[in-house]
């Protein structure tokens, strides 16, 4: 997720909570009731709507809770498009693992030697610093530019704009974990750079059609959202959420700000699928695959402890489960699966807020993935 005022609010309450003893397995069967019990507390803690959805070997589950809409309550579609957010990043290093194996880059090589000018010390970070969040790049999102999303949400950034953000802003210690959506611009323009085509034409024919992810594109510029979703919204900041009415919609906004950091459209089925495809093997190899899940550690364990090459881990009281989470305006998502995708679950949740409330959202979601996956609570309590 992209590290909002509100996101280091979560991980401050979630790190401040205790993980159960773990689990030797995971659950024989999921426990689809458990799990609606948890989507209900994400809306309880203020989600205006939660959607989940899984696919194993027993078929596949959707469950909603809250509404699609504060004005008009109408339901959560169970098909509902969102904004994945920085579940696109899992989807842009694929792309770029595919191109390390067909020798047409290395992830060892510096960002400078492709792009060369683009930041300063580019000769000695490391595609694969960019991926980890270990180059030390600061995240262009921190700069004033871009601390309302009303204002920015109506803006279009190239590439270069974003990442001369960010170069404007301190660096950050280089060879630890540090998020920074700057990275993965970088990368989105090592992408088109090697290949020749836009990142969406790529993506498109490098993942989404493999996987057949036929609800899922990079919009660019675009401000809407195909077919059916709920409406987004978000907490500004300073707005007392007490107040009715101090979520306010945010549905339609420029993603150009976001592109291959955090700007793909999806829905719950499309991500399970993306994810089905690239655990089992059929988007990198195996061997490719094994360095995207080597992960280096993170400030946000034990919920999420590990960052690899555009997954992370969360942290379950049956083991690690790899994925991603995402943060938008607008939307908020989480998707996991286990080692060979048999059994994957994304949930979808139509608000961002920067608030405590975000916290106690984040902990219920991950109890929706612990009663899935682990078929017990997830022991964490608010401390």
């Amino acid at each position: 997720m992209p590290p909002t005022t509100g996101r280091r609010a979560a991980i401050a309450l979630l790190a401040a909570t205790a993980l159960l003893p773990p689990a030797p397995a995971l659950a024989a069967t999921p426990e689809p009731a458990g799990v609606q019990q948890a989507l209900d507390a994400t809306v309880a803690a203020g989600a205006p709507g939660v959607l989940a959805r899984i696919d194993d070997e027993h078929g596949t589950w959707i469950g909603t809770s809250g509404t699609a809409d504060l004005d008009t309550r109408t339901p959560v579609p169970r098909e509902a498009r969102f904004r994945a957010a920085s579940l696109t990043k899992s989807m842009v290093s694929a792309v770029v693992l595919q191109l390390a194996q067909e020798g047409r880059l290395s992830l060892d090589e510096p960002i400078g030697k492709r792009l060369p000018g683009q930041i300063d010390g580019g000769e000695k970070i490391t595609v694969r610093e960019l991926l980890n969040h270990t180059g030390g790049l600061a995240d262009y999102i921190d700069a004033a530019e871009f601390a309302d999303p009303e204002r920015y949400g109506k803006r279009t950034y190239t590439p270069q704009r974003l990442v001369a953000e960010a170069e404007r802003l301190p660096r950050r210690e280089p060879g630890r974990f540090a998020y920074s959506n700057t990275g993965y611009i970088l990368l989105g323009m090592l992408v088109e750079k090697v290949t020749g085509h836009a990142l969406s034409a790529e993506l498109d024919r490098r993942i989404f059609r493999p996987a057949g992810m036929t609800r899922s594109y990079l919009p660019v510029t675009w401000d809407g959202i195909r077919g059916p979703h709920a409406t987004g919204y978000h907490l500004p900041a300073g707005a007392d959420p007490g107040v009715p009415g101090s979520l306010r919609p945010i549905t339609r906004l420029n993603p150009s700000f976001a592109w291959a950091a955090y700007g793909v459209v999806s829905d719950a089925r499309d991500v399970n699928r993306f994810y089905r495809a690239l655990f089992g093997g059929r988007l990198v190899s195996q061997e490719s695959l094994a360095q995207m899940r080597t992960g280096v550690a993170t400030p946000q364990a034990p919920v999420f402890p590990r960052y690899g090459l555009g997954l992370e881990s969360v942290g379950l009281t049956c083991g690690e489960m790899w994925g991603a989470t995402g943060s938008i305006p607008g939307y908020v998502t989480f998707a996991f699966a286990d080692d060979t995708g048999g059994r994957r679950m994304t949930v979808s949740v139509n608000v961002q807020r920067n608030d405590r409330a975000v916290g106690l959202m984040l902990l219920a979601a991950v109890d929706a993935l612990n009663r899935y996956f682990c078929g017990e609570p997830s022991g964490r309590r608010p401390s």
